[in-house]
């Protein structure tokens, strides 16, 4: 009984002594501790609220720009697509909202748009690549020829693109049953959508990136699918332009895609910017150039020319009326 309450005491002794020795030393360390922490936490909160009104700050330059650009982008593009046709064609993913803004520009400029074509991801779907091909056999129009070694997506993008823009002005504006006939067919079978008139003829395109870089594993197949149709709507139209947001120009999208291709470079220009009025201003501009026979990559990313096509573009005389 002894022996059991001394071990007791003892147990408790130590737990005692444990128990005062951290009081002791939570006491005598208490001030110095808590004065350091109070320091770094007032440190760290200066340091944010200089951050955060930096990030105030530059998101008030940026939204000022944006709306001064918005609102002389008109004044500028006037007339520079006058008696131009366009035709919008949107990868899967796309941003529907950077395609009406970039239309807006477009009309702004004087162009007609014929239509807008959407892509669904059917048609970047490896298990239909078999169907998207037999499809594109059945629906070939009459004296439409494919290079021997152009590969599936190579042949559906050159059918498209004869079906969607000229390079005869003069064609450009009337309905071709044949084409509308493809465009149908491929609709129906869910590769893709459309409204407005496409199958009207645009004399030049532009080409709207997916909003997202892809991380899949297929994005490098993915975008070189996407790709051939710029390059075949260059090949049958008057001029093309690929565009994009900035994620768009990095590894797994489509804009760095068609920057790395040799087949697009010198054929497709691209805006890495048209998520903001000054890059859908630079589209426009890019548009112009092209239908001048002059491609360029603008914007912000990798590989780029500039900001804007150098020099700027002015309209040709046919966009202009000869004052008397």
């Amino acid at each position: 009984m002894i022996d059991f309450r001394y071990h007791l005491v003892s147990i408790i002794a130590v737990f005692l002594a444990l128990a005062l020795g951290l009081v002791v030393g939570a006491s005598a360390l208490r001030g110095p501790l808590v004065d350091q922490l109070k320091d770094n936490s007032n440190r760290l909160k200066n340091s944010n609220e200089v951050l955060r009104k930096e990030k105030d700050a530059a998101a008030q330059v940026r939204d000022y720009g944006s709306q001064v650009t918005d609102a002389v982008a008109g004044q500028v593009v006037a007339g520079r697509l006058k008696d131009q046709s366009v035709v919008f064609v949107e990868a899967p993913g796309a941003d529907d909202q950077m395609r009406a803004q970039t239309a807006d520009m477009v009309q702004k400029a004087g162009a007609r748009i014929s239509g807008y074509v959407t892509l669904q991801s059917k048609y970047l779907d490896p298990n239909q690549q078999a169907t998207l091909n037999e499809l594109t056999d059945q629906l070939k129009p009459a004296g439409l020829n494919f290079p021997a070694d152009a590969s599936s997506y190579d042949r559906t993008a050159s059918e498209l693109a004869s079906v969607l823009v000229t390079k005869q002005a003069a064609r450009s504006g009337q309905e071709d049953p044949a084409a509308g006939q493809v465009l149908s067919g491929f609709k129906e079978a869910g590769f893709l959508t459309f409204s407005g008139q496409p199958a009207t003829r645009a004399t030049l395109a532009i080409v709207i990136a997916p909003a997202a870089a892809s991380n899949d594993k297929n994005a490098d197949a993915q975008n070189k699918a996407l790709g051939a149709l710029p390059t075949a709507l260059y090949t049958y139209g008057g001029g093309v332009v690929a565009v994009g947001d900035p994620d768009s120009a990095t590894q797994g999208g489509l804009i760095k895609a068609l920057r790395d291709d040799d087949d697009a470079d010198g054929h497709v220009s691209t805006v890495d910017t048209a998520d903001v009025p000054a890059g859908r201003l630079t589209a426009v501009l890019a548009l112009v150039a092209a239908k001048q026979g002059k491609a360029g990559d603008y914007g912000i990313g990798s590989k780029v020319d500039g900001p804007l096509p150098t020099p700027v573009p002015t309209p040709t005389p046919t966009m202009t009326k000869t004052k008397k």
